[in-house]
């Protein structure tokens, strides 16, 4: 039996899915909803009482074991992506300072640092540096998948879906097949389905400027930024990731939309993953494996 439930947290619409035949099921979707609830309340740069608003206002402060991780996971994809990923780009600088909804988009003049290197961290004390402002908006949510992911399977339930704005987790089986469950792949352009894959207990996100988009004084912007210029890059419009854990999918799109098109494929690759790239110019490509290992399929449209 299929139990599914939609709410909207972190900014975007978040769906779970359990095929289980627990009476309970409903109950425990619910709880992992509240976990949800729980990391926006701590991690959202919109909110000046969240744990990240108040460091990023009083610059040092006592953290909780889950934000040191988070600090954590953070690091790691920074080194890895040899900064292309970096929690300090700021976004707020290019209009986006409040949440998208609001639609209030006014540029700003201040002086970013993004010296990821420079944050102090002593226990549980994390120190920032005049003009450093953490947003986790680039990584949280895949992050916060994969723990909904793991609570799902703590209370014991294999097939399941997490999706939150695009950031998904399939684990197991859905009722209708047994071979995992159908992702579509969205056409930047039309926003259309043009592609399916096939994923079993492995995690997808991703990350594209069409959508999230503004304008000031005529000149257009939207929220991926690149943390070594501090501004836009246009030459791609999507990118999809797939690998072991949202978290990875979710932060490397960031490193792979700010590279040159003609590093992407090669920096996937490299990195053990698979996946779609979008161009402005509508050219489209994928890594080798994709159609062996997750039965990319395109589908016709009228377009």
């Amino acid at each position: 039996m299929r139990h599914s439930e939609t709410r909207k947290l972190l900014g975007t619409a978040i769906e779970i899915t359990i095929i289980s035949d627990d009476v309970k099921t409903m109950e425990r979707i619910g709880y992992v909803f509240d976990y949800f609830y729980s990391i926006e309340q701590e991690f959202s740069r919109f909110l000046p009482e969240s744990s990240l608003g108040l460091l990023n206002t009083h610059k040092k402060m006592s953290v909780s074991k889950r934000f040191l991780e988070l600090m954590e996971v953070s690091r790691k994809m920074y080194q890895k992506t040899n900064g292309f990923f970096n929690p300090l780009v700021s976004v707020a600088k290019l209009g986006y300072s409040h949440s998208f909804d609001e639609w209030d988009f006014r540029s700003q003049g201040w002086v970013v640092d993004t010296n990821f290197e420079a944050i102090q961290i002593e226990g549980d004390i994390i120190t920032l540096q005049p003009g450093q402002t953490l947003d986790f908006g680039g990584i949280a949510k895949g992050w916060a998948v994969d723990r909904a992911a793991l609570l799902i399977r703590l209370f014991g339930y294999d097939d399941f879906f997490v999706n939150a704005g695009g950031d998904i987790y399939a684990s197991g089986t859905n009722e209708e097949w047994d071979g995992g469950w159908i992702i579509g792949v969205e056409n930047p352009f039309t926003q259309e389905i043009i592609a399916s894959l096939n994923l079993k207990n492995t995690a997808i996100a991703t990350s594209g400027s069409y959508k999230r988009k503004w304008d000031i004084a005529e000149k257009k912007y939207h929220h991926l930024v690149n943390p070594l210029t501090g501004w836009n890059e246009n030459a791609i419009i999507s990118v999809t990731l797939i690998s072991p854990e949202c978290a990875s999918s979710d932060g490397f799109t960031k490193s792979v939309f700010n590279a040159p098109v003609s590093e992407g494929i090669r920096l996937i690759e490299q990195n053990n993953m698979e996946g779609i790239i979008f161009t402005t110019s509508g050219q489209l490509l994928y890594t080798k494996g994709l159609q062996e290992k997750y039965d990319l399929h395109f589908i016709e449209t009228n377009g």
